[in-house]
């Protein structure tokens, strides 16, 4: 069967699916991941099939726009401009979805793609799927839609579903209609996300149920199925050619691993504390040089800072501080003390993992949502980046010392080790789809499209 998975957005939008696709490779399916342009290398490396689409996350916060308004802490404006320039690009998105999609049996899609795969389904027969990577949107009396989680009691948290669902319908309605038209498709009326949810396809969250066990009152349809994690290292081979010439020597792609030079640092002195924001640039430069040179002044720690997508030209050169640009956190973790990460679910997750205790230094969208989940659970703290301090982050990280933090951590980190999340969410994937006819006539075979499948081995 030949898998057509979307994932649209920045590196944690596309990594699980990465993970997803090396799994359906190793049980015989075929698969094209279809994601921003920018990722045709980091999939490509994997021997994935790869269809571009238009667009740049990281290109698009880093216009003068972007960085000001993320600057200002406004957070609803910069969110009503992420979502203004993906407007813009949301009809060369969807030409190339319906396009790229053309040789796929079955369709996956995350919660971002989600209406716009629906639309190619009901245009092409095609049986899909979603799978949500962060949090929630399926109504619950348990807690809050992540985005207004404001206050936190049963009545109030089924009301933030409710707004939400109107919300997005307001601002997707129409743009949706006018592809459905251009597909063919009469109009939607009403909400597209309680369509959806009527119709009853897998809502499959790639989420650990040790960190977030599953409501009482959710659909059937909607399960945890547990964290999707790459491979440390995987045998490559050319979706369409065999062996790409610079791994042919080995038959292998490398997996990262610790630079040696940061090896010799971490076995200098004690183990250090992660700082790192991911694909998020931090908002206020100055304000975090200044407070990182306060913490090396005033405290006997180590840190190591991993830029990601934040551009610092002032960072102060000390011993006790080691800089990479990006960083490789299931090697990296383990040699960690704490973290101070902005709140990301993939790196929550291979942090617990590795039995890192946290600091969310939150920013926007569901990171204050998940950062009060740490906190609540007693394993770290949250401390939202607007408020950050030199005292309040010393007192933020003193939290990740107390033996009760950290042997929290060290229980679930344990019990998220043995969770099994990518075969639990292949097998679901599996199922439903052995059970759902293909095609735009369904009493009919499906017929099989595309090249043949890809066979993959773990090294």
């Amino acid at each position: 069967m030949h898998y057509g998975l979307i994932a649209i957005g920045s590196r944690g939008d596309v990594q699980p699916f990465v993970a997803l696709a090396l799994g359906l490779l190793d049980r015989g399916h075929e698969v094209t991941i279809l994601a921003h342009e920018n990722f045709n290398t980091f999939v490509g490396d994997y021997g994935i099939r790869f269809h571009p689409l238009p667009g740049n996350v990281e290109a698009m916060l880093y216009t003068p726009r972007g960085l000001s308004t993320l600057k200002k802490g406004n957070m609803l404006a910069f969110m009503r401009f992420v979502a203004k320039v993906v407007a813009r690009n949301q009809k060369g998105i969807n030409k190339q979805l319906h396009f790229g999609t053309q040789k796929a049996d079955v369709l996956v899609t995350s919660l971002v793609g989600m209406i716009w795969v629906h639309a190619i389904a009901a245009k092409t027969g095609k049986p899909w799927a979603t799978i949500q990577l962060s949090f929630p949107s399926t109504p619950t009396r348990e807690f809050p839609f992540a985005l207004l989680s404001f206050l936190d009691f049963p009545a109030y948290n089924k009301l933030t579903y409710k707004i939400f669902d109107y919300l997005y319908c307001k601002d997707y309605t129409k743009q949706l209609n006018e592809f459905r038209a251009s597909l063919g498709l009469e109009p939607v009326k009403g909400s597209i996300l309680k369509k959806i949810a009527a119709e009853n396809t897998p809502n499959l969250y790639a989420l650990s149920p040790n960190l977030l066990p599953r409501p009482a009152d959710w659909d059937a349809r909607s399960q945890i199925t547990g964290f999707l994690h790459l491979p440390p290292e995987r045998r490559g081979q050319d979706p369409q050619d065999g062996i790409p010439s610079d791994l042919a020597s080995t038959g292998h792609i490398p997996s990262e691993s610790i630079p040696s030079d940061l090896t010799r640092w971490l076995e200098t002195g004690e183990a250090p504390i992660y700082i790192g924001f991911g694909s998020i640039p931090v908002p206020d430069p100055v304000k975090f040089v200044r407070i990182l040179r306060q913490l090396l002044a005033e405290t006997p720690y180590r840190f190591i800072f991993c830029q990601g997508w934040s551009h610092l030209d002032d960072l102060p050169q000390h011993q006790r501080l080691y800089v990479v640009e990006t960083a490789n956190h299931d090697a990296l973790f383990p040699h960690c003390r704490a973290a101070v990460i902005h709140g990301g679910i993939g790196t929550i997750a291979t942090a617990l993992r590795a039995r890192l205790p946290l600091v969310i230094a939150s920013i926007f969208a569901d990171q204050p949502w998940w950062g009060k989940i740490i906190a609540r659970r007693g394993l770290g703290a949250h401390l939202p980046f607007a408020r950050w301090s030199a005292p309040r982050l010393r007192a933020a990280i003193r939290t990740t010392e107390t033996p009760e933090v950290r042997q929290r951590v060290a229980d679930l980190g344990e019990k998220m080790r043995r969770e099994d999340g990518l075969t639990a969410t292949i097998e679901a994937l599996e199922t439903y789809f052995a059970q759902t006819p293909t095609g735009p006539t369904p009493s009919a075979p499906p017929t099989p499209t595309g090249p043949t499948p890809v066979h993959r081995t773990t090294s």
